[in-house]
């Protein structure tokens, strides 16, 4: 069985997963601009995904890492089941090339979108979930799951971690100025730079203004030479 934009058994082989049902990967490839029904595209799918990527990640870090505190076990799966790094995993999936758009959506190069990546990604794995069951699920979404440096755990949430040393040293936080935002409304990109007092520290762009936020504190990080404490497993 395939699609316009390849054969399944090439993402099946990519996702080292064999579906027994492809209506399952079918539905999951399938954006809500094909399939307006909620039975008829993905949205539901990525509803049960991303349930299963989060108690997956969490119970994976949990045993990984028992002598880490929840709040830095929280930083790191904010980190891996991010929106940027789902994306980068749906691209190394090559699900850009099978996800399933409208017409208006292909002219507009929706399926490069970060944010549908994520969401076919989470979907693609609810998928895997309702096919084969927990422990395929599982299995399929550590297969993909990056590797991260436990010596920058600082940096995964890098507005807290820099927030928390002018805390410290001068009882009050940098400032993140909006400088640029340009794009279309469904792919607009954002400038911000962070400063404290007259003190330029760093800048970042982002697809939110959240993503540029946390960029720019990662290249303040940089800047004073801050680094991400030791992991104490």
């Amino acid at each position: 069985m395939g699609n316009q934009y390849g054969d399944l058994d090439r993402l099946q082989q990519n996702l080292g997963y064999a579906f027994r049902d492809l209506d399952y990967l079918q539905l999951a490839l399938t954006h809500r601009s094909l399939g307006h029904q909620p039975q008829n595209n993905n949205e539901r799918l990525e509803f049960l995904g991303d349930a299963v990527l989060q108690l997956t990640v969490s119970t994976y870090l949990y045993r990984k890492h028992p002598k880490l505190p929840e709040g830095e076990l929280a930083k790191i799966r904010s980190l891996l089941v991010r929106e940027s790094t789902l994306a980068e995993i749906a691209r190394e999936l090559e699900l850009n090339h099978f996800l399933l758009v409208g017409k208006g959506e292909q002219r507009s190069q929706a399926q490069e979108r970060d944010s549908l990546l994520c969401d076919v990604l989470e979907a693609v794995y609810g998928a895997v979930y309702l096919d084969g069951g927990f422990a395929e699920a599982e299995r399929v979404i550590l297969r993909h799951l990056p590797d991260w440096d436990g010596q920058q755990i600082a940096l995964i949430d890098a507005k807290s971690t820099l927030q928390e040393h002018y805390q410290q040293i001068a009882k009050k936080p940098p400032v993140y100025t909006l400088v640029q935002e340009q794009g279309p409304d469904h792919d607009k990109s954002f400038v911000v730079e962070v400063w404290f007092e007259e003190q330029y520290l760093g800048r970042g762009t982002g697809r939110s203004k959240k993503e540029a936020e946390q960029e720019a504190a990662r290249a303040a990080l940089g800047r004073l030479g801050i680094q991400g404490e030791k992991e104490r497993c």
